[in-house]
């Protein structure tokens, strides 16, 4: 059989069901961090805690997921991808079951942190699988894929809101059970069993590479503790009391000794050295404080709707579509931008964007729902330029050999925004005096990264 017949026969056998399972698989990242977005006024009732429980309900589980996403996609490639593949659904399918169940704030925040990690060990060994059986058309997959997450993010909020009203917050946990026993199953029936060819694939690359990409477990401790830390004290009511105050000098402490670790590690989660390079500096800090302002939205706006203006469930989510949808709809335009040599423009023009949508939401407390649908729609644009343009400046400015890790870096980025934007939607959002001054600090926030996009160059430096 000659090579080509054999790629094609490689091609049917792994083919739409198979991309299909993939997606599957995939959009369970995204669309379990958007359909919660519109129960968290019934979460805070049903949990009995305040609004600052908000922050523990989003930042567990995007804290899980930057501790566990690095560390499952290596042990994916030592111990086979499927494996893990499979044991995430089954967590998927767990936690469905049980975190309905929750009847107090710490026993759900957990159950989201056990999603978190089923989602982690799904997300990047699932991409291990198309690359290694479908490696000679994964760009055009890869972009399939993306359009499905954003999809997953456009209507993850309405699904949210059409199953909350009509059942309760408990079938926004079921809807993972269908969509993981599918995926399971499509991939059970079309991998070869035991995945023989997976393991032989994984113990190569981990014999070639184990010398080089030693597991940062120091680093992946002390990032949790110092987060953990830094999040208890910014969640107390009286931040600068005597015993917060011992808090805030545990989290100095502990992100002192996280940036040390990982200057001498050889492979840190964290490239603190690559933060010399002002492209990498300036792209980081815009994406840390672009993805607070647009989980401030997600989160916030339908705490805000549904408490303040008395929007039901649905309604908020579909007004979070107009956001969501305009992303996924404009991102070629995010595309095509990042293929061009021009960096400070595209990010220039996404920051206006940014701010200027946020600025009209300032007035939320008393907007028509037209404008407030116009600013969603600016944020949207915003987003598909900034999130592509940021993120192909992330990978042009490692070195070529460290790619895989400037994907890691830019996915922890974005989480570190989204765990500080629960802390001001937990802080702030409940009440309509607070919600002004919401956007009013996102509206600076947004005029930050403007200002940020004058230090990126349109050349392409790469780190030494």
């Amino acid at each position: 059989m000659t090579s080509t017949s054999r790629a094609e026969s490689r091609q049917e056998k792994y083919g739409i069901a198979f991309i299909a399972a993939i997606m599957l698989c995939v959009i369970l990242n995204p669309l379990n961090s958007s359909t919660i977005s519109v129960a968290l006024p019934v979460l805070l009732s049903a949990l009995h805690t305040t609004s600052s429980g908000i922050t523990w309900i989003i930042s567990g589980y995007y804290l899980g997921s930057a501790i566990a996403q690095p560390v499952m996609g290596k042990l994916g490639d030592a111990w086979g991808r499927a494996r893990f593949v499979y044991i995430g659904l089954a967590l998927m399918i767990f936690t469905a079951v049980l975190a309905p169940f929750s009847n107090e704030l710490w026993l759900f925040v957990f159950w989201r942190v056990v999603q978190a990690v089923g989602t982690s060990m799904i997300y990047p060994n699932a991409v291990g699988l198309l690359r290694q059986y479908r490696s000679g058309d994964i760009g055009r997959i890869l972009g399939w894929i993306g359009m499905a997450g954003g999809v997953a993010v456009a209507v993850g909020p309405t699904i949210g809101g059409f199953l909350i009203d009509l059942a309760s917050w408990h079938s926004i946990f079921w809807l993972n059970i269908p969509l993981s026993v599918v995926a399971m199953v499509l991939l059970w029936r079309i991998l070869p069993k035991g995945n023989r060819a997976d393991r032989l694939h994984s113990v190569s690359r981990e014999n070639n590479t184990a010398k080089n990409h030693q597991m940062d477990v120091m680093g992946i401790l002390l990032f949790a503790s110092a987060v953990t830390a830094w999040l208890l004290w910014s969640n107390s009511k009286h931040p600068f009391a005597n015993a917060q105050l011992l808090t805030l000098v545990l989290g100095v402490i502990l992100t002192t000794g996280l940036i040390v670790a990982e200057l001498r590690h050889t492979s840190p989660i964290i490239p603190v050295r690559w933060f010399s390079q002002s492209q990498f500096t300036f792209s980081s800090l815009i994406t840390v404080l672009a993805n607070l302002v647009m989980y401030c939205i997600l989160y916030g706006l339908p705490v805000l709707l549904e408490t303040v203006r008395k929007f039901t469930a649905t309604g908020s989510g579909l007004v979070l579509l107009a956001f969501a949808g305009v992303m996924s709809l404009a991102s070629p335009l995010g595309g095509h931008l990042a293929q061009s040599q021009r960096r400070r423009i595209p990010i220039l023009l996404a920051g206006l964007l940014l701010f200027a949508g946020v600025f009209i939401l300032c007035w939320v407390n008393s907007l028509s729902v037209l404008m407030m649908v116009l600013a969603l729609a600016l944020i949207g644009v915003s987003f598909s330029i900034s999130n592509v343009v940021i993120q192909k400046i992330v990978l042009d400015s490692a070195p070529h050999q460290d790619t895989g890790q400037a994907s890691g870096v830019y996915t922890l980025l974005r989480y570190l925004g989204t765990i500080l934007s629960s802390v001001l939607v937990g802080s702030s959002i409940s009440t309509a005096s607070g919600a002004r001054t919401l956007f009013i600090i996102l509206s600076v926030v947004s005029m930050a990264t403007v200002l940020l996009s004058f230090g990126l160059r349109d050349n392409k430096p790469q780190l030494r």
